[in-house]
């Protein structure tokens, strides 16, 4: 290259640089080009379900483009988790799971067609969520030290509910009663609607459970409120004592909705989900409605955060589940 080339590359440089520059943030800016496909791991019509479509809903109106909300259902959402790993790792096909989903996966199924940690990125934790402790309007217990003093005193005569093998509701009540040196029956369900059910009929005696449909039946008398599993109180139950309170010190059981996205979607284009998430769900209308009305908290967790609050919370499920030696295949 003669001087003159020399000194034109050189000339050059700069403006190539600024270039390089502004780049990262016009992949942001320009995002989304098209259509974005939101993969749910429930049927419609449940609280995951609603808040996915909410946020699709002022999504899509921020954004130009539609916020498709597809459910594709199965156990332990693996049909949907396949469906977005194999996605482009664009930002147009997000999935939305949660943090029981996610280690129950993890520490009880063998040969999943993915890997949470190599296939997916943390984009945002919308909200979180403390579950509670309710019992059967027919069970005489009304606090969970009389729970435990029942089942002492009656070894294998009591039985509670859950969500599921494996699920918080189970593995958490399962601590509990560990570390009181108590046996109770395990009754798993499908869901919760039929957990409550069967509570209400006086089928199971006691469940752990999640707490937005449980309040219209604690309030209204169909269910026993027996204690909060978050570390303070809840507001909508300010009398109802927390499972800490009852004798069991840094007891939490709960869980957070979530989005990921294909692992390789730009850094740029996962913080500008994050930041749009927020934006459309802290509006006070929003979060009243959607959010703090069902007993949630209001997370709009950046990615940056999301990493390490799921390492924390694999710590604290791995204590928990690997003294009941549960496997599914």
């Amino acid at each position: 290259m003669n001087t003159f080339g020399r000194l034109c590359a050189m000339k050059s440089l700069p403006v190539l640089l600024a270039a390089f520059a502004f780049a990262a943030p016009l992949q942001a800016q320009d995002y989304p080009v098209k259509n974005v496909r939101l993969v749910v791991e429930v049927p419609p019509g449940g609280l995951q379900d609603t808040i996915a479509r909410a946020t699709a809903q002022e999504l899509s109106m921020l954004w130009g483009h539609a916020m498709i909300v597809e459910n594709r259902p199965s156990a332990g959402g693996i049909a949907a988790a396949e469906s977005v790993s194999h996605a482009a790792p664009d930002g147009h096909t997000l999935m939305q799971t949660g943090g029981s989903t996610i280690l129950a996966n993890e520490f009880l199924r063998k040969n999943l067609p993915f890997d949470w940690n190599r296939d997916f990125m943390p984009v945002t934790i919308l909200i979180g969520s403390n579950n509670i402790l309710v019992g059967s309007p027919k069970f005489p217990a009304n606090t969970l030290q009389e729970i435990i003093a029942l089942a002492r005193a009656k070894p294998g005569s009591l039985n509670y509910g859950s969500l599921g093998i494996g699920h918080a509701t189970h593995v958490d009540v399962e601590w509990i009663l560990r570390e009181s040196g108590v046996q109770v029956t395990h009754v798993p369900y499908k869901g919760g609607a039929q957990a409550l059910q069967s509570l209400a009929s006086g089928e199971i005696a006691f469940a752990i459970t999640g707490i937005t449909a449980a309040i219209p039946m604690v309030k209204g008398g169909r269910l026993k409120g027996i204690a909060y599993a978050g570390l303070k109180r809840s507001e909508l139950f300010p009398d109802m004592p927390t499972v800490v309170e009852a004798g069991f010190p840094g007891f939490e059981s709960g869980s957070w909705f979530g989005w990921f996205a294909p692992s390789g979607t730009p850094r740029s284009t996962i913080e500008r989900i994050a930041a749009d998430v927020k934006r459309v769900i802290s509006v006070p209308a929003f979060k009243e409605k959607f959010i703090t009305a069902g007993g949630h908290e209001l997370m709009a967790t950046p990615s940056v955060e999301f990493a390490p609050i799921m390492e924390r919370q694999r710590k604290a499920f791995a204590a928990k589940i690997k003294p009941l030696n549960l496997k599914m295949e």
